[in-house]
């Protein structure tokens, strides 16, 4: 694979350097410098780790056999006055200068991920020769790096493994290969650690998957997975977008809209762990650059799976009676309906407090003979945001979406916050909307209290839209 669809190169030139757009502004990082590259950032123990191509060698510099200069990792801190320290390349001494970028962690098993070439020698970079990207393992300690271990689904003849990103528990490697039997140039892939090792490399779908690129993955802890794709409906070149697992398998991509995204390439991304804030790569000055983002919207974390109310109870004898023989349980629910036996099951049409009574009766004199159960029954919706909206809409046609329904508890929520399919966002109890995409689309709605603004609440529901 060309190094540009890894690393990146310039591929297009716009002026930008601070915008604020649907609720975020984006700045420019002030380290960044002309004429080189800046890309995949990743922020681990309070330093911000990031891939460039800046020379590390003045002399007998390495180049690769495009004449470019190789990536190399680097760290950089930012002090309690927000500017930003001098950068230092990371583990000088460990990595050998041929290609090193896209690192990740997982401190539970003191961890490191990181994409390298996996030929070390001189002799292996001459012009036209070939040398593949893979994906290696190491253990970090404070005092050191062990011998990194490759990967087994690595390939040194046949395709490139690249962007390491892990799930929260550890458990998923999500990662990018353009290895045969894909859907396009560059697909995702996952693999499942299977004790000491990992598992083979399975293609997420044609979902996430399209004919075009889909690289720099990144897992949030939220559950949602970032990646930059142009094969995706979106502002043009590569864009970020980002998915969800739900019961029916990785739902449709949402791209994070002309916010984030532009007509040039964005990609790399890390996002804090509340959302509000991270950093990504973009060419829209001509070079590859880093950029910080900070949310003005609110942002929610994992949201939970919107639950209908369906007002259904089971009702059952708690006194021991008998109901052998002609005698009979009776069920007065409260609401002008009745059922016979010692366990029923009763659906009520609304909310309320209602009178509930099971009665012993003799079925030949049709008489009650005493009351088992009396207690009042309380019917509420389930305590969530509640959005209101078609299960099934159509491509184009303007839809209304209300939370009115949401029952909230002792929660007194300060304001309702949309997030919808296409990345934009919306503030109100009720909007409108148009899907402009078919399939199974996801619209969160969340809201923050008004005592605590830590405290929030956030609900998604799946809409099917067809054309």
């Amino acid at each position: 694979m060309h190094q540009k669809i890894f690393l990146l190169s310039v591929l297009f030139a716009l002026t930008f350097q601070i915008a604020e757009a649907q609720g975020v502004s984006v700045k420019r990082l002030p380290f960044c410098k002309k004429n080189q590259s800046e890309i995949a950032p990743m922020v681990y123990d309070s330093l911000l780790y990031f891939s460039s191509d800046k020379n590390v060698k003045w002399l007998n510099k390495p180049i690769d056999q495009d004449n470019n200069n190789f990536y190399n990792l680097f760290t950089i801190q930012q002090a309690s006055d927000s500017s930003w320290m001098d950068e230092r390349q990371f583990e000088q001494d460990y990595f050998l200068p041929y290609h090193t970028s896209t690192i990740a962690f997982y401190p539970e098993f003191n961890e490191v991920f990181f994409t390298e070439t996996q030929y070390k020698h001189k002799q292996r970079l001459a012009k036209n020769s070939d040398n593949l990207h893979g994906i290696f393992v190491a253990g970090l300690t404070e005092k050191e790096m062990s011998k990194a271990q490759s990967l087994p689904f690595n390939s040194r003849r046949s395709y490139n493994t690249a962007h390491p990103t892990l799930s929260s528990d550890g458990q998923y490697l999500f990662f990018v290969s353009d290895q045969e039997g894909g859907y396009g140039q560059t697909d995702i892939y996952v693999s499942e650690r299977d004790g000491d090792s990992w598992g083979p490399a399975i293609n997420m779908g044609p979902s996430v998957n399209t004919e075009g690129s889909e690289v720099f993955p990144f897992y949030h802890q939220s559950g949602k997975l970032y990646f930059a794709s142009n094969g995706h409906a979106g502002e043009g070149g590569l864009d970020i977008l980002y998915t969800v697992r739900t019961d029916e398998g990785w739902s449709t991509p949402i791209n994070l809209g002309n916010s984030i995204n532009t007509a040039a390439n964005e990609f790399s991304c890390y996002i804090s762990a509340d959302g509000q804030s991270g950093y990504f790569a973009s060419d829209r000055t001509g070079d590859d650059d880093l950029y910080e983002f900070i949310t003005l919207f609110p942002v929610f974390g994992q949201a939970t799976k919107q639950k209908e109310n369906t007002f259904t109870y089971r009702f059952y004898d708690t006194m021991g009676g008998k109901g052998d023989g002609p005698l009979k349980y009776v069920w007065h629910f409260g609401d002008g309906q009745t059922a016979e036996g010692d366990t029923v099951i009763h659906q009520y049409k609304q909310p309320g407090n209602y009178h509930v009574q099971s009665l012993l009766v003799d079925s030949i004199e049709n008489v009650e003979l005493f009351v088992l159960n009396d207690f009042y029954q309380e019917v509420k919706k389930k305590v969530q945001v509640y959005i209101t909206s078609s299960d099934n809409v159509r491509v184009g046609e303007p839809q209304t979406l209300d939370a009115l329904e949401s029952n909230l508890g002792d929660f007194e929520p300060n304001g309702f916050y949309w997030e919808l399919p296409d990345g934009t966002r919306q503030k109100g109890v009720t909007i409108q909307y148009v899907f402009r995409t078919k399939g199974k689309q996801i619209v969160r709605c969340g809201t923050i209290s008004k005592d605590d603004p830590n405290l929030k609440m956030c609900t998604y529901k799946e809409i099917n839209v067809i054309e």
